[in-house]
């Protein structure tokens, strides 16, 4: 159950602000399969522990997967609401009401914006890739614009720079993604980062 409402709590809350049905009333494959993972997982004898080895070929499949989730699922219900502060806004919108937290509304400091919390590569992921693939494809008027000024910015021609096709930028990002998550494994597993100080405390 927490699970559930860990995958589906944020979707509950947000598809009535963007005018959409949540994708668990439209059809039950996705929290099945979940359900069916759950209950694998729960009842396999013994899981391999976490190492490098187990973690990097993960982190390319979570970068893929991820990429499919920020590129294809989200932006058809953001480009089509009504309101594009509330649909580009969702996530920061449900940490600032505490949408989410057992607690009655209040308005707070998003999760975001607290001190650290921009060091959680899962945190700032997110909305950074979400803004990257509607930034190439230029999925509204107001990323279009901004595309033109980056390009201008950068010394290209700057008017009437042209989307890239959403294939494309979605291939872009998902290979962002990976290479983000797998040099978070390389770091948390230690083996370049740790590995050179403690070279450096050898050598002092």
């Amino acid at each position: 159950m927490a699970m559930l409402t860990i995958l589906f709590g944020g979707e509950a809350i947000i598809g009535p602000l963007l005018g959409v049905s949540p994708s668990f009333m439209l059809s039950g494959v996705s929290p099945g399969t979940y359900i069916a993972i759950q209950t694998i997982v729960e009842y396999i004898p013994m899981l391999p522990s976490m190492s490098f080895n187990t973690e990097l070929p993960l982190s390319f499949v979570d970068g893929f997967t991820r990429a499919m989730l920020l590129c294809s699922l989200v932006p058809p219900a953001v480009v089509t609401h009504v309101s594009p502060v509330i649909a580009n806004g969702g996530f920061f919108i449900t940490n600032m009401f505490s949408f989410l937290e057992p607690t009655p509304l209040k308005l707070t400091t998003p999760a975001e914006l607290k001190l650290y919390r921009w060091t959680t590569t899962d945190l700032w992921c997110t909305p950074l890739i979400a803004g990257l693939y509607a930034l190439l494809t230029h999925a509204q008027p107001f990323w279009a614009e901004l595309h033109d000024v980056i390009s201008t910015v950068l010394g290209g021609a700057g008017d009437g720079v042209g989307p890239m096709d959403p294939e494309s930028a979605r291939a872009l990002c998902a290979l962002i993604l990976a290479g983000m998550f797998s040099t978070r494994t390389v770091k948390d597993f230690g083996l370049i980062w740790k590995r050179n100080v403690a070279e450096k405390i050898k050598i002092q």
